[in-house]
């Protein structure tokens, strides 16, 4: 050391720092999987450098303004590889991929047995206990022809480096969309609880990336789930509705819980990206949602209301109601809706229909023309009670019922409406 301090103030430092490190109250904040742990705690800790090498650095980097972890190197108590390990063992503990406890022991053995951080990891299990899922999303990725296999080795190989999830670093990259990423998730998540099987998730997944919709709702047009969902939403969803998290946030967290096997709300609120009370109203909001009590929209902007002012949930429910009754539209009745509700088309033929149409963009009418899914004349009975319904001269119940009808009939459309009492 070019620079030395006085004795007294060298074992005053000492002191000061051992008292922290055996402090069982910093442990147990340091073993937990969301606690900060600064990059000199974590060196010592591991038996990189010994506490005199800190105290001597500290007052360097103080006054020069230079990173404790430089003024180490500079100083030759550290080297620049070993740095790099514990800042990337930092950044692991940081965003929650790893454990207080196994970052230090892994920084022992590069320390002890001269090895790289991936090599020591990967002696502890942590590799193959992590990632084993992210190669399967990364397979599922491959074998769906979303992504080539050198992309995802690469990706693979980035995500095993950095500790990143494998989704996050595909939209990071620009490979993958942020809503192909969550339906590579979830549909892994179907697959792991056994609601489909790995071919149905391999051709949702892919007409989802097509058709630019969510796993669920591809699933549902495939007829590959046993039961149709309900109006309902998933919790991250409502808080990417209210704004609470972001798009990328919450993949890395879904991924997150997938691997760890814990709720997603608990990883959010590990990851200090939710409070647990933001958590709490959310769950109630969810709830209600999938109770039918509100729409999606109304609980996510309940939780946003709540996270700027402090009132009750029952007043920001209320006055989010309140404002939903001047300002909701009036209910439409769109084509495909009221075909299906009809029965002119069954499901799984509007859904293929449906489909081509987006693909090609060929108008749906024109799809269902061509493959003799419906005739002109019902077509034009169709279109026309959607004038009616669009003029508001029309209910969607009484849209119903002209056209089951008219399909006794087949006369003139207008003439039967006629006889109906309708003009």
């Amino acid at each position: 050391m070019s620079v030395y301090m006085p004795m007294v103030q060298l074992l005053s430092r000492i002191a000061m720092l051992t008292k922290f490190l055996s402090d069982p109250t910093a442990t147990r904040l340091m073993n937990k999987r969301t606690a900060k742990i600064l990059i000199g705690d974590l060196l010592v800790k591991s038996g990189l450098i010994d506490l005199g090498d800190l105290a001597d650095a500290i007052p360097i980097s103080t006054k020069t303004g230079l990173p404790v972890g430089r003024v180490l190197v500079g100083s030759g108590f550290l080297t620049d590889e070993k740095l790099q390990s514990a800042l990337r063992a930092q950044s692991l503990i940081r965003d929650n991929f790893l454990t207080v406890d196994m970052a230090i022991k892994a920084l022992q053995a590069v320390a002890s047995k001269d090895v790289s951080l991936d090599d020591a990891l990967a002696d502890l299990g942590w590799r193959s206990e992590y990632f084993e899922l992210t190669n399967r999303l990364g397979q599922l990725l491959r074998d769906s022809e979303l992504v080539n296999a050198e992309t995802i080795d690469e990706a693979l190989q980035t995500c095993f480096t950095t500790g990143l999830p494998l989704g996050r670093i595909l939209v990071l990259k620009g490979v993958i969309s942020d809503s192909v990423a969550n339906a590579a998730v979830s549909s892994q998540i179907l697959v792991r609880d056994k609601k489909i099987d790995r071919e149905q998730a391999l051709a949702a997944l892919k007409s989802a990336a097509e058709r630019h919709t969510t796993i669920e709702e591809s699933l549902d047009f495939h007829g590959f789930l046993q039961q149709k969902s309900a109006k309902t939403v998933r919790l991250g969803e409502l808080l990417m509705m209210a704004e609470m998290v972001s798009d990328i946030d919450l993949l890395s967290s879904v991924e997150k819980g997938l691997v760890d096997d814990i709720p997603i709300g608990q990883v959010l609120v590990d990851a200090r990206l939710i409070t647990q009370s933001t958590l709490d109203q959310a769950l109630q909001m969810q709830g209600m949602v999938n109770s039918f009590e509100i729409t999606p929209k109304q609980g996510a902007e309940v939780v946003k209301m709540l996270r700027l002012h402090d009132i009750p949930v029952a007043k920001a429910l209320a006055e989010v109601k309140k404002k939903d009754e001047v300002e909701a539209p009036p209910p439409t009745l769109e084509f495909p809706e009221l075909i299906r509700l009809v029965g002119i088309v069954p499901s799984k033929e509007m859904t293929i229909a449906r489909a081509l149409s987006h693909s090609t963009g060929t108008p749906l009418t024109q799809v269902l023309l061509s493959k003799n899914l419906i005739d002109q004349p019902t077509l034009s009975a169709v279109l026309r009670t959607q004038e009616l319904l669009a003029a508001d001269t029309m209910s969607a119940e009484q849209a119903i019922f002209a056209l089951h009808s008219w399909l006794w009939t087949r006369g003139d459309f207008n003439e039967m409406l006629k006889n109906l009492g309708w003009t």
